[in-house]
């Protein structure tokens, strides 16, 4: 729908839900001034060039006539034809402020190509499986953590190239039995056995082990870690398999042969 300025005869664009607002009752963005709406609506659309424009300023048209009037007198008369204009009615009422205006910005806007948008969309997407393939690849073993996850991040490595840490749930590792001895060659220094069972039901990566030695009054006298290729007799195979036992072997030192007692911890390596 359009409607036309009383004031400056500009022709808008006008929407219903401004010419729901406040009656009808719109302010013109070019002269400010307030008009109904509906009363002013056209019929048909303007043509093209011609929405959104100011006619130009009023113009006057002097007639000199001179007429020899009857009786031997001249009389000069002159006539000026004026175009009445309605000066843009500027108000500060509470009232009036709620009043929308409206200008021609509308008809500036131009519709979206189909095939823009559509290239937009689809570089839009191409950036986020690229985004998606980067987490994958640099925070594949933290999201194969989660076993929901596994089985796509498993899929996206096979095709990507990146090695998958095999899972690990540290509190499934139990010990099923430790010895300490002093050891065979070396003086002040102990030599501890370990045997270690995956009771999960899938395979895991070897754990880390914490050694620490205490004293009579429990204080803690050397504490040393060691990796899996530091305890492990032989290294068979790069996890733990479900339920089967593996030997670890471990030397410490013992200061001044004063400790007692000792605590072995399993830690992520």
């Amino acid at each position: 729908m359009y409607t036309q300025c009383p004031a400056c005869l500009t022709t808008f664009k006008v929407t219903p839900a401004q010419l729901a607002t406040r009656g009808g009752m719109v302010r013109c963005g070019i002269c400010s001034a307030i008009f109904h709406a509906k009363q002013r609506l056209l019929q048909v659309s303007p043509k093209p060039g011609t929405e959104a424009t100011t006619p130009p300023r009023e113009e006057t048209v002097a007639a000199k006539n001179t007429k020899r009037m009857r009786g031997g007198k001249n009389r000069r008369v002159s006539s000026r034809r004026r175009r009445t204009r309605i000066e843009p009615a500027l108000t500060t009422n509470a009232e009036d402020a709620a009043i929308p205006t409206v200008t021609e910005l509308e008809r500036l806007v131009k519709p979206r190509s189909f095939w823009r948008s559509f290239f937009w969309s689809l570089g839009n997407l191409a950036l986020l499986i690229l985004l998606a393939g980067q987490i994958l690849y640099f925070y594949h073993d933290e999201l194969a953590a989660d076993p929901s996850w596994r089985p796509v991040v498993r899929e996206f490595c096979d095709h990507a190239g990146c090695e998958l840490r095999p899972r690990q749930d540290i509190a499934r590792i139990e010990l099923l039995q430790t010895s300490i001895a002093p050891h065979p060659k070396y003086a002040n220094a102990l030599r501890i056995r370990a045997m270690l069972v995956n009771r999960a039901t899938f395979a895991q990566a070897y754990p880390g082990m914490e050694i620490s030695l205490t004293s009579n009054a429990g204080n803690v006298l050397a504490r040393r870690s060691f990796a899996p290729a530091q305890y492990l007799e032989a290294l068979a195979s790069s996890a733990l398999t479900p339920n089967v036992v593996a030997t670890a072997l471990l030397d410490v030192t013992n200061p001044d042969g004063k400790a007692v007692g000792y605590e072995i911890r399993l830690v992520t390596p």
